[in-house]
């Protein structure tokens, strides 16, 4: 059953003049609260009355009494949302009354979003009893594992670190992947939803989410107890992606041929840098559906081991991605954290360097050195008509009228002499490399420059 839409009659207020009155409080102090755009968006949407009605197998008649109890919290949070703007414009009008008192003009802007901050929590709670009153016994014993997940849409999409927001039960509804009760893979999952859910708990209670609003820009000075505070919060951050992470590891395995599946999935979407589909895949995956190179048996069994070959070093290479990026992470946010205490006493900034550079550069040699192996192997026309190809074809060249001279026309990832172009994925580097030596043959897929 499709799930009822929940018209949202009117958009938001429009709050600039709100966040404005609290970039100059807050400016006093050299910090902003990040923590305020927030507040102004509902806890609750009309999508999510879909997680609710799947999540507790809601009757019709129940469906009807959920869109009224969501539509009276849009109509309630608008009303707040309004009301609070008012008092803080007031505030704005009048805040030269209040002189060079930086204390007391972030107090008055900040006390009348503190009170919203906390009617807007009061609105969310009220929305959850509502429905949870109108659930049969049946549902009712439905409800504690639905709240865990309720808890996960709302704190996990939360996460700062790669891999930190990863929501496994996602990937394996989009596989689509059924688990069913009293396997291994059901206790799996039961184990990352148990650990994952204290963490995201206390991931909320650390980061001064239910702080007193004064408190948190007052801290943004960077005190110590602030550094305190901000080092506890990153502990838990990696101890959330570290379950995430080591629940894609265990359930991987118990999925059989879905395996290898879901753990792409799972890793491209908590390091999507690392392990996207690359230009040079597509190209490979073009090649290998292309129809002439298909017909022609020992070309097509050439292109199957070259991209075997080119998916090996390039899944050896990511691997060592991901562990130099799980441990740089952690070490840069950490860094940050310092930096704050060292801006305040006029120290030097901490720029630590980056490890994952010089191995994304490998990485982009790797692939530019197996386009090459590619062209090479199909020759020129056959290589160009592949879809994506283009970009890797050597750029033209034609007169200057005006100057004389000839010019280079349009972007090319491969020029004649072999030499990769700037990826725009990673972003590193402008200059065009030294070149990319050309193989003499195809013996184990490996190029000269290794």
């Amino acid at each position: 059953m499709s799930a009822p839409t929940v018209p949202c009659k009117r958009r938001l207020h429009p709050i600039a003049s709100v966040i404005g009155v609290c970039i100059f409080a807050a400016s006093s102090f050299a910090q902003g609260l990040t923590g305020i755009p927030g507040l102004m968006k509902p806890e609750y949407f009309s999508r999510d009355l879909l997680l609710f009605i799947e999540g507790l197998n809601l009757t019709e008649e129940q469906q009807a009494i959920t869109e009224v109890i969501f539509d009276d919290y849009e109509r309630e949070f608008h009303a707040g949302i309004d009301a609070m703007q008012m008092q803080v414009e007031d505030v704005a009008h009048n805040v030269g009354a209040l002189g060079d008192d930086k204390d007391a003009i972030v107090a008055a802007v900040l006390s009348p979003i503190q009170g919203w901050a906390g009617q807007r929590d009061v609105l969310g709670r009220q929305l959850v009893d509502n429905v949870r009153v109108i659930l049969d016994a049946d549902q009712q014993a439905l409800w504690t594992a639905f709240n865990r997940r309720l808890e996960r849409e709302k704190l996990l999409p939360q996460g700062q670190l790669w891999g930190e927001s990863t929501n496994i039960e996602h990937i394996l509804r989009d596989l689509p992947y059924e688990v069913k009760p009293d396997t291994p893979l059901a206790a799996a999952m039961s184990e990352w939803e148990f650990s994952l859910g204290a963490a995201l708990r206390e991931r909320a209670d650390v980061s001064n989410q239910g702080l007193n609003l004064i408190q948190q820009i007052k801290a943004d000075s960077s005190n110590e107890e602030d550094l305190r505070r901000r080092r506890k919060e990153l502990d838990v951050r990696i101890r959330i992606r570290d379950i995430n992470d080591h629940a894609i590891e265990t359930i991987a395995p118990l999925l059989a041929a879905d395996g290898p599946t879901f753990r792409r999935k799972a890793l491209q979407f908590g390091y999507a840098r690392i392990f996207r589909v690359t230009p040079e895949e597509r190209l490979f995956n073009a090649a290998l559906k292309n129809q002439t190179i298909r017909d022609n048996a020992s070309l097509y069994a050439a292109v199957q081991d070259l991209h075997a070959a080119f998916m090996g070093e390039l899944n050896a290479i990511n691997l060592i991605l991901l562990d130099t990026a799980r441990a740089w992470q952690p070490e840069l946010e950490e860094s940050k954290i310092a930096n704050r205490l060292r801006r305040l006493n006029g120290q030097t900034m901490l720029r630590p360097d980056d490890p994952t550079r010089p191995l994304y550069q490998d990485r982009r040699k790797i692939t530019a050195r197996y386009v090459q192996l590619l062209r090479d192997l199909l020759g020129d026309d056959l290589f160009a008509s592949l879809d994506g190809a283009a970009r890797f074809m050597p750029r033209k060249r034609q007169a200057d009228p005006d100057a004389g001279r000839e010019t280079r026309e349009g972007r090319g990832g491969i020029s004649t002499s072999g030499s990769a172009g700037p990826d725009p994925d990673y972003g590193l580097g402008k200059k065009r490399g030294a070149g990319v030596p050309k193989p003499a043959g195809l013996t184990g897929g490996r190029g000269g420059d290794d």
